[in-house]
């Protein structure tokens, strides 16, 4: 592996040094070779784009800082500029810029506004910098594509002897994303997981390299089953599932169909029946819990029925003896019974749930048949006994199944990720429906929804009041029609245009997680979501081109 990795660079620089050296190793003078000198640094200094992208904010800006100046230094500013004029996909991917800068007219909140523009920049900077350029060669769109799966495998092997090593630090193993959050590292992994696999299969001829990307993409998703990264997962897998479908309608052979249709089908069929194996692990019950009146001390049970809470198919808040509970914890454990547990959440509650997944009640005797393990899981936030010792692939099923379950009979979204995305979708909706034609303007978004807060949901917890989640809306609420129309054609015009061109699978594959990203979430109003879009739509589409 570390043979290979210092291969491509003694190749890259080996490939500059013929090109700005002479044959005694002095360097070539004149404008035309300081040029060219320029252009390959240019070139090599793209590398470093996606080493700031899984690293953070600052790394990413000092990298895009960096590609600008080298870029700048490259000159010949007539011929870029007669590239750009002419480069119908320049004016459509800088489209997504150009219209925040017209919702500048009409925006009141200049201040988000101005901080808007500065995250979105690397829309308008990269399209500048890739469609105003020629030299950008075959072997350099390959080598950005396999560094940008090492870089991902590299940040996600460190992240995971992090958590190992320090695993009581962290209530959730997605907290170890300390670089960029867990949503973008997932997509970030699952799209170089697919650009490694794309390249052993149609690019890469050595054995050898064949191999070392097989081995670090299939490391890199056993860490992000390890790390819980489910949107990650499912991103890669529907990603997968298209591909293996583009495929099927590609291939002229039928026994190569039918191969590709078992392995496909008995995937998901081994996936449903993983999943419906954790349903029915953690909510049928085996040992049903009756509803009594008094615990064995004779304290009076508090009932509450109306909340449909299950914890192994038994009600949560029924048997409960707050007074039994609070005076045998004290005893047990350092932490306060009014208090958090290590999670941040109430810890009674962590209690209740704990106790009805072993099928006890909420009393003195339920408490007293817990183990001293027990004791720390519950005080670690754990709500379940079965969830001890589950991956975190199974944790994040059980969390999505809990809160369907919980919204679906409580009809209270407040801390349910899907539930509350749903929420956020029903209001941006509305606000939509309020500013179809012109939008709210850049700086708005954040005022609009405040003011449906205040009005129709002050029940929802400040933290818990953000935006649409969805980057298709938000577009459509900023900037209304136009907006709407701009992220639509950016998204199929390339994908429908581009669908006769050489490597077109490439961005086919990626134009599928670019499309989930705009669906669950705001890519775009992230410095690390904007530029991972920006830079790889920009950078495959000018690959297309060239091809």
């Amino acid at each position: 592996m570390v043979s290979i990795f210092f291969t491509y660079f003694i190749d890259a620089f080996s490939g500059t040094k013929k090109n700005v050296f002479n044959k005694d190793n002095t360097l070539i003078t004149g404008i035309h070779n300081n040029n060219l000198f320029w252009k390959e640094i240019f070139n090599y200094s793209l590398l470093l784009l996606p080493i700031g992208l899984v690293f953070g904010e600052v790394p990413t800006s000092v990298s895009e800082i960096i590609v600008f100046i080298c870029w700048l230094l490259t000159g010949e500013w007539g011929r870029k500029i007669k590239l750009l004029k002419h480069n119908k996909y320049f004016w459509l991917t800088s489209s997504l810029y150009l219209v925040s800068i017209f919702g500048l007219i009409y925006t009141k909140d200049f201040q988000y506004a101005l901080n808007d523009l500065r995250i979105k920049l690397p829309l308008l900077l990269f399209p500048i910098i890739f469609f105003s350029v020629d030299f950008i060669k075959y072997r350099h769109f390959v080598l950005l594509l396999k560094w940008t799966s090492i870089v991902t495998f590299i940040n996600l092997f460190y992240l995971w002897i992090n958590f190992k090593l320090r695993s009581f630090t962290y209530a959730d193993a997605r907290e170890t994303s300390i670089f960029i959050s867990h949503i973008r590292l997932g997509l970030i992994a699952a799209f170089s997981i697919i650009s490694a696999v794309y390249l052993v299969i149609n690019e890469i001829t050595l054995l050898k390299e064949k191999l070392f990307f097989l081995i670090i993409s299939g490391i890199s998703f056993s860490i992000m089953i390890s790390l819980g990264l489910m949107t990650g997962i499912m991103t890669l897998l529907i990603t997968s599932l298209f591909a293996l479908i583009y495929m099927i309608i590609k291939s002229p052979d039928k026994g190569y169909f039918w191969i590709i249709s078992i392995v496909t089908i008995s995937t998901f069929v081994l996936l449903l029946i993983y999943t419906r194996k954790i349903y029915v692990k953690y909510f049928h019950t085996t040992k049903k819990v009756e509803v009594l009146t008094y615990s064995l001390n004779g304290c009076k049970y508090r009932h509450d029925l109306d909340v449909k809470y299950l914890e192994n198919g038994n009600l949560v808040f029924i048997n409960i003896c707050d007074e039994e509970l609070k005076k045998i914890w004290a005893k047990r454990s350092t932490l306060a019974f009014e208090g958090k547990d290590k999670k941040g959440n109430e810890l009674k509650y962590t209690i209740y749930r704990y106790l009805t997944s072993k099928g006890l009640t909420k009393d003195s005797f339920g408490l007293s048949k817990l183990t001293n393990k027990d004791i720390y899981n519950i005080e670690c936030g754990i709500p379940n006994y079965l969830l001890a010792e589950a991956n975190f692939l199974e944790k994040r099923i059980y969390e999505l199944f809990q809160e369907y379950h919980y919204f679906k009979n409580n009809k209270n979204p407040q801390g349910k990720t899907i539930a509350m995305r749903m929420l956020y979708w029903k209001i941006g909706f509305q606000i939509w429906q309020e500013h179809w034609f012109f939008g709210v303007g850049t700086g708005d978004i954040k005022e609009a929804f405040n003011k449906v807060y205040q009005e129709k949901y002050t029940n929802i917890p400040k933290n818990e009041q953000l935006h649409t989640h969805n980057q298709v809306l938000t577009y459509a609420i900023s900037f209304g029609i136009i907006g709407l129309i701009l992220i639509i054609l950016n998204i199929v015009y390339p994908l429908v245009n581009l669908r006769t061109s050489q490597n077109y699978m490439m961005y086919y594959l990626f134009s599928i997680i670019t499309l989930i990203s705009f669906i669950i979430d705001d890519s775009l109003e992230t410095q690390p979501g904007v530029t991972f879009y920006a830079l790889f739509n920009t950078i495959l589409i000018k690959w297309l081109m060239d091809k």
